[in-house]
């Protein structure tokens, strides 16, 4: 169990206070934390409240930005978007809140990407519970506190693999990528996702990663170098 205190601590940090205290112990326990303890759950809402931060994080993003950057275009605001949205992202926002002090988990492999894979999917689901306790203007405040000193980065230069595939296809092929689930392997709290990206002009895709995010990722940069090889072979 989370101790009180640090519950406490941590309400200060994020600048929010639970009116329903176990939402915020829900959303700070991830799956590994029970099935390590020999506990069967049937609905982790850890889970459940990271599906629902992902798409409370995206429209309060895309708020911001909208609001924030009136001459912009459609493009412009789709790669701070998509930079701010990313996995590394919030990453870097789980450093910030210190998140892993305060966070129940068992993962006692020495993997790296899949520890700051837990830690990213714990902001988003904080994220969720507080939109769930608190509704839209919690949780808008929330993420304006710890995202909007980032709206001014320039992102030119830290494009995500996916953004960069969209813009490269629709320019050399007027058709965007298509990603595909293709299978789920492995325990629940360690899941690893196959995608295939199918872009024209080039072979189907395959790859993997302990998200379906990651895993389109890292199958957009295999087909961006596969179109860099084609256009230098031209050259």
């Amino acid at each position: 169990m989370i101790d009180s205190k640090n519950l406490k601590l941590f309400e200060k940090k994020i600048n929010y206070k639970f009116k329903n205290n176990k939402l915020l112990i829900q959303s700070l326990t991830h799956p590994s934390f029970y099935l390590e303890n020999g506990k069967k759950i049937k609905i982790n809402e850890f889970e459940r409240f990271e599906f629902l931060g992902d798409r409370v994080l995206g429209l309060i993003i895309a708020n911001l930005l909208f609001t924030k950057y009136k001459k912009f275009n459609e493009g412009d605001l789709s790669k701070k978007y998509s930079y701010l949205v990313q996995k590394k992202f919030l990453f870097k926002i789980s450093q910030e809140l210190q998140i892993e002090d305060v966070l129940q988990y068992n993962f006692k492999k020495k993997n790296n990407k899949m520890l700051n894979s837990i830690f990213s999917d714990s902001v988003e689901s904080l994220i969720g519970a507080i939109f769930i306790d608190g509704g839209y203007n919690s949780s808008s405040d929330f993420i304006s506190k710890f995202w909007s000193k980032y709206l001014d980065i320039e992102v030119s230069k830290t494009l995500d693999p996916k953004t960069l595939l969209q813009e490269k296809s629709q320019q050399i092929y007027k058709k965007l990528p298509e990603y595909k689930l293709i299978k789920k392997d492995g325990p629940p709290h360690s899941p690893t996702f196959t995608v295939s990206v199918k872009v024209v002009n080039l072979n189907k895709i395959n790859s993997k990663g302990s998200s379906i995010r990651e895993a389109e990722r890292n199958a957009a940069e295999i087909a961006l170098k596969k179109i860099n090889e084609k256009k230098n072979i031209k050259n």
